[in-house]
Order: structure tokens, then C-alpha cells, then sequence
């Protein structure tokens, strides 16, 4: 793939975002007005182009829209990519492929150097450069590991010592080791520091301080920004810049994210050239900037209609590609089938039926595979006692309630009865005297219970007497 296609396809989310965007100004109508530079200042400052050149882009749009006669917005889109490409700083100083060099790579942890220094040795060396390898990163676990393996692809020398030695040290010994064999090009990995942390910060200063002095090389410090960090990676860069007074800016994982405009708002805030860009994770995927290339892959062309010519090219490259991809698989599967008619089919022998083990499997499915009916009842009927399955409670007859206990017949009348009174007792009915104390002693003693107790005793008592006297 062309180098300005890879640029491309690792600005594609940046440069989606933008178009999403502008197209939102681009739909009220053509007009070049107060309206239309206010919205388009704001589309740069939210694309990560940072607040300073997205001022300094509109205002050169403006002036060269004044001076040109510019008709409408698309005619001032068109300028877009130029007057991006024109706000970074250029690199004079030739710091990667310049006679020699002693480069120090810093950042915060994750933001690639480790990678970055082992394809820029890869680099080097396929150029025809004598390339050395300092693993400073003494406190990062795996890190002086990670390092060798990239030493060992790019097949040149590393300098390390043990986990935990002083990184000053390692970086003293790499240059001695540079020395004796007239390296040309010195890559040092340094550990990652938090640009937040005034202690961190002095130890790396002492770092490339020691550096600095032991070297014969010109030495240059590169800061390593991940892209997908956006505004952080410039606060980063303006902590790092401030203690150690950077020469130059690599971004990295350029592909994996929608902020590539940081670049920008790093080289021109901070007036540092942008050396190379991360596209990915292979040998190859580290790219020397070109900022017209890469103004036209954040932004892309704006032409009448809303299409992009650009993306019809690039889509056009894509598809043709797809399809030779598609033609060449086409031609595998042919061969592998002409391969497959040409070898001979390898009979397949039938496999035997299973043997019936025992005579009592014979018995019970039979030669033929038909199924005989077998009486499991008279088979069972000795080993399983039949069981009688409860009858549902609704059938169930309810069980006779307890007769109520008679009432206790009348004893005897011998038992119960006095002696015999006279005839005459039977016209004693209401039984006036009795009645009469009881409705006596009621009145006088109406509080008293217990002799209104005793009194219906006696009341009851005599009423039953004449009950069983009367029968």
C-alpha cells in the first residue's frame, strides 16, 4: 500500500469526524458569512487542532478569501488542506537521518517508545547504518525483554543491564559501547514518567543530563505522544518540553483513533517538527511525516454536492484491489478442485454390522431387527409388589363423623324421685313461693351474686323436680 494511502486509511475516523461536522455548516447554504467562520473555527477547535491554530487557520482563510474574491464556502474548503499543511513547523535539523545521532526517546508509560525505537533500528539498519540500542527503562516489568526482541529483528546491538539499575548508567555505558563501534546512530529507551510528577521529572532530567555531557554525537531528545489522548498528549508535551527542552514529536497509534488533529495543535503551540507517525503495529507502520499529506488525509476535498473526489479515487483503489484479492482466491479453489477431481476417490468399505452378543439380545429384537413384544408384567410381577395408587380424596368416602353422645335418658324414677307427694302437687305449677322468695330476694339482695346463684339453683332445681313429676 502507497504511503499516502496508509496516511489515509489511519486518519479515517479523524477525518469522519470532521466531515460530519462541516457538513452540518455546509447545509445551511454556500454563504461565506460571520456565521459561516464562526462554525468552521469551532469544527478545527473540536477536531483537536487546538484553540491557537484553529484562530490562526481562519484568519488566513479569511484574508485569503478577501484578497482572491473567494465565491462560497466550497471555495474556501478547497484552501483548507493547504492552510493546515502550512501551520506545522518544518524539521531542518535532519534529527533521525542526519551523519550521526544520539537519540533519547521520553513520554508517559504506554505511549509506544519501546516500539518506536525498535522500527526506527529496523530502519537504520536496512539503510546501511550502524545502530545501538540502550534499554534505560530499568523499572517497567518486561521492558529490557521487550527491547532485545526488537533488537533481535532489527538485528542490532543493545546495551542493558539488571531490573533496577540506575538508567543514568545504562545510557553512560551505551554511549562507551557506541564509541568502540563506530555507531552512527544511538536509540535510548527511557523509562516512562508521569509528567505530572516533579520527582520523576528531575530523575529523567539527570538522565539526559549525564547524556548530554558523556556524548561526542549531537544529541536530541524526542517526546512520544499517543494520539488516542488527545488534549492530554499536549499537556503532556508542555510538561516534558518545559523540563527537558524537546527537539522533536513522534505520534504513534495514529490508526486507532478520531483526535489525529493533536499533532497539529502540538507542532504549533509548542513550534516542534513531527518527525514520524505510528499507522500501526508492523516493522513498516511508522511513517515520515509530510504535513500536505497529512493535512489531506485529516480533512480530505470538499467538492459541490458533497462528494469527495479523493475518496472516489481511494475508493476506487480499494475496490480494485478487493477484486484482485477476490480473482487470485478464485484461482486457489479452481486449482484445489482440479486437484481434488484428478486424485481417485478412496472406496469406502462398509462397516460390518455389530454381532449381537448373547442369545437373550435374539431373542428380544430378533434377527431382523424387528421388535418382539415382551410381557414385563410376568416378569415383574415377582420383584415389584404392585402398588395401589391412593384414591383421589374427592372419591374417598368421608369417614362417619362421631354420633353426638345421646342425652342422658332419665334415670329411674326411683333413682330421682322423692317420695310420693299428694295429687294435689301437680297444680303447683308456677311454683308461687319458691318464685315468689326468688323475685323477693332479687329485689333485696339485687348486688349479692352468690345468693342470686343459689336461688336459681333452687328455681332450676324445683322446675326440674315438677319436669319428672309431671311425666
Amino acid at each position: 500500500m502507497a504511503f499516502f494511502s496508509k496516511i489515509k486509511e489511519s486518519l479515517t475516523r479523524s477525518r469522519e469526524k470532521i466531515k460530519e461536522q462541516m457538513n452540518v455548516i455546509l447545509d445551511r447554504g454556500p454563504e461565506v458569512d460571520d456565521e459561516f467562520w464562526e462554525g468552521l473555527e469551532e469544527v478545527l477547535i473540536l477536531s483537536d487542532l487546538g484553540g491557537r491554530a484553529a484562530m490562526d487557520i481562519v484568519e488566513d482563510l479569511q484574508d485569503k478569501a478577501t484578497r482572491k474574491g473567494l465565491p462560497d464556502a466550497y471555495a474556501v474548503l478547497d484552501l483548507l488542506n493547504e492552510t493546515i499543511a502550512e501551520q506545522f513547523v518544518e524539521d531542518n535539523r535532519d534529527i533521525l537521518y542526519g551523519e550521526s545521532s544520539c537519540v533519547l526517546f521520553v513520554g508517559v508509560n504506554g505511549s509506544g517508545k519501546t516500539t518506536t525505537v525498535g522500527k526506527l533500528a529496523k530502519e537504520g539498519h536496512d539503510n546501511g547504518r550502524t545502530v545501538i540500542l540502550g534499554s534505560a527503562d530499568t523499572f517497567r516489568a518486561a521492558a529490557i525483554e521487550q527491547l532485545e526482541v526488537w533488537s533481535q529483528r532489527a538485528d542490532v546491538e543493545m546495551v542493558a543491564r539488571e531490573r533496577g539499575s540506575d538508567p543514568a548508567s545504562v545510557c553512560y555505558e551505551t554511549i562507551e559501547r557506541a564509541e568502540a563501534i563506530d555507531a552512527d546512530l544511538v536509540l535510548i529507551d527511557t523509562a516512562g514518567r508521569l509528567h505530572t510528577s516533579n520527582d520523576l521529572m528531575r530523575e529523567l532530567q539527570k538522565v539526559v543530563s549525564v547524556v548530554r555531557k558523556r556524548s561526542k554525537l549531537p544529541v536530541y531528545t524526542v517526546i512520544v505522544i499517543d494520539a488516542t489522548t488527545g488534549q492530554n498528549g499536549l499537556s503532556q508535551a508542555r510538561e516534558f518540553n518545559k523540563a527537558l527542552d524537546l527537539d522533536g514529536v513522534i505520534v504513534t497509534k495514529l490508526d486507532g483513533s478520531a483526535k489525529g488533529g493533536i499533532a497539529l495543535a502540538i507542532s504549533k503551540e509548542l513550534e516542534l517538527p513531527i518527525l514520524k507517525l505510528g499507522t500501526g503495529e508492523g516493522l513498516d507502520d511508522l511513517r515520515d511525516f509530510d504535513a500536505n499529506e497529512y493535512a489531506s488525509g485529516l480533512v480530505g476535498d470538499y467538492a459541490r454536492g458533497g462528494s469527495d473526489s479523493d475518496d472516489d479515487e481511494w475508493a476506487a483503489d480499494d475496490e480494485a484491489e478487493e477484486a484482485a484479492e477476490v480473482e487470485e482466491a478464485s484461482e486457489t479453489e479452481e486449482e484445489l478442485e482440479v486437484e481434488a477431481e484428478e486424485e481417485p476417490e478412496a472406496e469406502v468399505e462398509d462397516e460390518p454390522e455389530p454381532a449381537i452378543e448373547s442369545a437373550e439380545e435374539e431373542d428380544d429384537f430378533g434377527v431382523d431387527g424387528d421388535w418382539e413384544e415382551i410381557d414385563y408384567e410376568d416378569e415383574f410381577d415377582d420383584a415389584v409388589a404392585p402398588v395401589a395408587e391412593p384414591e383421589p380424596e374427592s372419591e374417598s368416602e368421608p369417614e362417619p363423623e362421631p354420633e353426638p353422645e345421646p342425652e342422658p335418658e332419665p334415670e329411674p324414677e326411683t333413682e330421682f324421685e322423692p317420695e310420693p307427694e299428694p295429687a294435689s302437687e301437680p297444680e303447683e305449677e308456677s311454683v308461687p313461693e319458691s318464685e315468689e322468695d326468688g323475685d323477693d330476694s332479687e329485689d333485696v339482695e339485687d348486688n349479692n351474686d352468690d345468693d342470686d346463684a343459689e336461688e336459681e339453683k333452687e328455681s332450676f332445681g324445683s322446675k326440674l323436680k315438677w319436669f319428672f313429676l309431671g311425666q
